[in-house]
């Protein structure tokens, strides 16, 4: 299916969007004192902004809608390879409001290895969809 120029800028903005939340996740990890929590949630926000551009570049009509479980059905309603991608968007979820406001989830409780293997989850699902979107775009710039 052909896209008019908004629709491509669309989906590239969800994109870079996607991948700046992504760039800092990683860059987090390289702090003296890497803030675990906000990592992961980071994390979470990168994945869901890269379903939400499949699902746009796929004319899905744009729900305020978070919850990684929802938002992976619509995209294997689209394409069932997606069905690959659910423990990746399970553990995700996790961080949609544990690692947003105090209180929600004990600080302590998110470490190292949770960074680590959200961010693995995140990158997993970046590359992922990469693959099924048709745009043409620079993969550092998305321009």
């Amino acid at each position: 299916m052909k896209k008019n120029e908004e629709e491509i800028k669309l989906v590239k903005d969800w994109l870079r969007f996607a991948r700046e939340n992504l760039l800092f996740a990683h860059s987090g990890m390289k702090e003296d004192y890497a803030p675990y929590h906000t990592i992961c949630f980071l994390c979470q926000g990168s994945a869901e902004k890269y379903l939400k551009a499949f699902l746009i570049w796929n004319g899905w009509e744009l729900k305020k809608i978070h919850d990684m479980g929802d938002l992976l059905t619509f995209c294997i309603d689209f394409d069932p390879e997606f069905e690959n991608l659910k423990e990746e968007c399970g553990l995700l979820n996790e961080y949609i409001t544990e690692a947003r406001y105090p209180g929600d989830l004990p600080f302590e409780s998110i470490d190292e290895d949770d960074a680590r293997e959200a961010i693995e989850s995140a990158d997993k699902i970046e590359e992922f969809v990469l693959k099924k979107i048709e745009i043409p775009f620079n993969s550092t710039n998305y321009t």
